[in-house]
């Protein structure tokens, strides 16, 4: 893995928030579809892999917000990028986590 990216999408003229939640989950949907590792996190979420994956995932995610019927969409993006060397994961910065997360009440 040579490329991590966390992505926030605002469907800017959602009118609720369950609109915002239903345009949300459909690009994490698109997401899980692609050959990356996803984290899901309250306010973005990170996706891993290699760097030119990466980098059309999210050239595509403001076009899946746009396909659920959002007409602005504000995408903010944070990229670690390491051609060469390791990437610190998701998975290695908040795995010691997973128990605490895990309890969170849904």
């Amino acid at each position: 893995m040579e490329c991590a990216v966390a992505l926030q999408i605002l469907p800017i003229d959602a009118p609720d928030d369950d609109e915002v939640c239903r345009i949300v989950d459909e690009v994490i949907a698109y997401i899980e579809t692609q050959p990356v590792t996803l984290f899901v996190g309250p306010f973005e979420s990170t996706f891993e892999g290699d760097y030119d994956t990466c980098m059309d995932v999210l050239a595509t995610c403001q076009k899946v917000a746009a396909q659920a019927g959002s007409s602005k969409v504000m995408a903010y993006a944070k990229i670690d990028y390491r051609p060469e060397g390791n990437l610190l994961t998701t998975e290695r910065k908040v795995g010691k986590y997973a128990e605490l997360n895990a309890a969170y009440p849904s």
